[in-house]
């Protein structure tokens, strides 16, 4: 039987179950009524416990001790029968403290923008002052400091994002423009799915350290196995487990030309990973019928509009081989949307040996004119670029072999 677990309300699928797993011990995931706590709490079934939503307060009166970061936030999240005592701990102080050192940025000083006035915000604003910020500045809907006169604090070096801004199914949503702030060294999120919010990949654009929720997540998890076990886990093996949900979670996207091959390839690459495969245009068929139709009666821009709702979609979920269409990258939404979830492959194919058959926009000999307008973009988006000039084995292998580079 596990002796940790995680307790809370509905609870589903959860990455704190697979990070705790792979950090080498069971873990279960209990779901628990707020009638049943007490007796839960003293039933001794688990030597130690985390704890979500809603029960981070409501455990306290239960305890017979909590941690100094735990008191002064006044929520648990962690739950450890020590010496015949119950004693509890706040680990997401201690996760955001990880994803902090994975950019790479010291607060000394500095000024720090916290996005959101919930708890969480509290939790990043003790980090911020554990870590020497000069000016913490909270940013809320309303109030003094406010998303409309945010551009006032241009000098900001770093931004917390503690709300739920961009998490799925809201995944297109953003609050801030980073552009705003010439003087930013680094962003941290906490949301985790998507693994990129919109405001990650901001910070990914202009080339800024950014971490993620899973960084929080994962390096949370650590911190608990360090009261679980008595040993931190080295920063080595967080990163790795952080790595290995990204390998396993992502989605590949597979980008190019038409009749590069994305179809086929895609298809052995997911059966080879054991992932699923989606064809976006073949969503696009089921959703609105045949694509030359749809060209012939309604024009491109329908059907870029149905090709832009698809992969919107499509790019929310996980554990996916997305073949897209030749122009999808077209659109900055597009783009976006197949980044938050995904790996973007560029499977490239001899000019020569592409075909216009069936394809509205290629034929007339434009085949080439297209390349020239898209081959930039495609080189642009992805993080790698493999050719399918060969067996279809072959542009399987090589993108096995890029991919675990990454």
């Amino acid at each position: 039987m596990a002796e940790f677990c995680l307790i809370g309300k509905r609870l589903d699928y959860s990455y704190s179950k697979i990070v705790h797993n792979k950090l080498g011990y069971d873990y279960d995931l209990t779901e628990v009524k707020e009638e049943d706590l007490a007796s839960f709490i003293h039933s001794g079934k688990y030597r130690a416990f985390n704890v979500t939503i809603p029960y981070k307060k409501a455990v306290i009166p239960f305890l017979d001790e909590i941690s100094p970061e735990a008191k002064a936030l006044g929520v648990v999240n962690l739950v450890v029968r020590e010496g015949g005592k119950l004693k509890g701990y706040n680990m997401d102080i201690r996760g955001l403290e990880y994803a902090l050192k994975k950019t790479g940025v010291s607060l000394q000083g500095k000024k720090v923008l916290i996005l959101g006035s919930g708890n969480t915000s509290e939790t990043a604003e003790y980090l911020a002052k554990e870590n020497g910020a000069g000016v913490i500045v909270k940013i809320s809907r309303s109030g003094e400091d406010n998303y409309q006169n945010i551009g006032r604090h241009k000098d900001a070096a770093y931004v917390i994002n503690t709300t739920p801004v961009g998490t799925f199914p809201g995944n297109e949503d953003g609050l801030i423009d980073l552009s705003l702030f010439p003087a930013l060294e680094g962003v941290q999120e906490v949301i985790y799915n998507p693994f990129k919010t919109r405001l990650a990949l901001q910070a990914e654009d202009r080339g800024i350290p950014v971490a993620t929720g899973l960084d929080m997540l994962v390096g949370q998890a650590a911190y608990s196995a360090e009261k679980f076990h008595g040993t931190l886990p080295p920063e080595s093996e967080v990163d790795r487990i952080v790595k290995e949900i990204l390998a396993e979670d992502r989605n590949i996207v597979l980008v190019g030309m038409p009749s590069c091959g994305k179809t086929t390839v895609g298809r052995a690459l997911a059966a080879k990973l054991g992932k699923e495969f989606v064809d976006a245009d073949d969503e696009i068929v089921k959703a609105h019928g045949d694509i030359p139709s749809i060209f012939a009666k309604e024009g491109e821009d329908a059907f870029r509009l149905y090709e832009s709702e698809v992969i919107a979609e499509l790019a929310k979920k996980h554990r996916l081989v997305i073949a897209t269409g030749g122009g999808a990258v077209l659109k900055e939404r597009n783009r976006l949307n197949l980044r938050q979830n995904g790996m973007i492959v560029y499977l490239r194919r001899d000019l020569a040996a592409l075909s216009d058959e069936g394809r509205p926009l290629s034929q007339g000999g434009r085949i080439k004119k297209l390349f020239e307008e898209r081959e930039p973009i495609y080189r642009a988006l992805a993080e790698v670029v493999v050719d399918n000039d060969g067996s279809v084995e072959d542009a399987v292998n090589r993108i096995l072999d890029e991919v675990k580079k990454q």
